[in-house]
């Protein structure tokens, strides 16, 4: 009995697992600019010649946040992105930025691209995401 029950339970425990990285489209909110939340902290992107041209938010059951965008290189050269180029706010106005992303990701001049960026564990889901392009 002992030999049959471990094997089960080893691969319920990694089924478990797997379903914790799962990430869902969060429903769909009215664009809301990252300056309708008090930014006490004055925490901002840095600078950078990328725009964001579009974001989805995702979450995961277990608290997860992230979100898939997409990013314009708006300058005539050779770019890296980093996450420190782009920040989400939440719903309770807390501003993060990734905590994952390629190290450094070269874009070309006008290149865009599409990536996931994770922004940790939160209670509240994200509202908007965005680069210093909203700032100018």
């Amino acid at each position: 009995m002992k030999l049959f029950l471990l094997p089960f339970l080893l691969i319920f425990s990694c089924v478990s697992i797997a379903q914790n990285s799962i990430y869902t489209f969060d429903g769909s909110i009215i664009n809301i600019p990252p300056s309708a939340f008090v930014n006490d902290a004055r925490q901002y992107p840095k600078i950078s010649d990328f725009s964001l041209q579009v974001y989805h938010p995702m979450s995961s059951e277990q608290g997860d946040r992230a979100a898939l965008v997409t990013i314009k290189n708006m300058a005539a050269g050779k770019r890296f992105f980093q996450a420190e180029h782009v920040m989400a706010v939440l719903a309770d106005g807390a501003r993060h930025t990734p905590i994952s992303t390629v190290s450094k990701l070269a874009l070309e001049g006008q290149q865009t691209a599409t990536l996931t960026l994770e922004f940790g564990r939160h209670d509240y889901p994200i509202v908007s995401v965005y680069t210093s392009e909203k700032l100018k």
